[in-house]
């Protein structure tokens, strides 16, 4: 018996780049204005944070609708799975990265980028299978 061994053609490759530019769009944009909330407008750092991401997550799950995944419509109940899943993967590195946090900025980054980039694969894999999965 052979393995699974999923085939990954250009536009497999080139959806997963548009995925990635988007949530790294959404992210450098919420991490922006959040700052910018807190540390200019003096607003509450919990707060703003949460306020900001759920402002993201709307526009955002139409940026991967339509530029990343390129579908007219999404799975039934799609926003709700699209949006479950940025709070897990959300809550998920906040867990991780706050209870193995060691001080030491190698072996620190090296946890946030394993941390993050499980999640954004994972979340890409929700995407392409229970949200944005195109018609057969």
């Amino acid at each position: 018996m052979t393995p699974f061994r999923p085939r990954l053609g250009p536009q497999d490759i080139a959806r997963f780049a548009r995925f990635v530019v988007v949530g790294g769009g959404f992210a450098l944009g919420y991490a922006v204005v959040t700052a910018v909330l807190v540390g200019r407008a003096g607003l509450p750092p919990l707060v703003t944070s949460v306020v900001v991401y759920a402002l993201c997550i709307p526009v955002a799950y139409l940026a991967q609708k339509t530029f990343t995944f390129r579908v007219r419509r999404a799975q039934r109940g799609g926003f709700l799975v699209y949006a479950a899943t940025q709070v897990v993967c959300m809550a998920l590195v906040s867990v991780v990265t706050t209870r193995f946090v060691t001080g030491h900025v190698a072996t620190d980054t090296l946890l946030f980028l394993v941390t993050a980039g499980s999640t954004v694969v994972a979340s890409y894999a929700v995407m392409r299978v229970a949200v944005f999965k195109p018609a057969e």
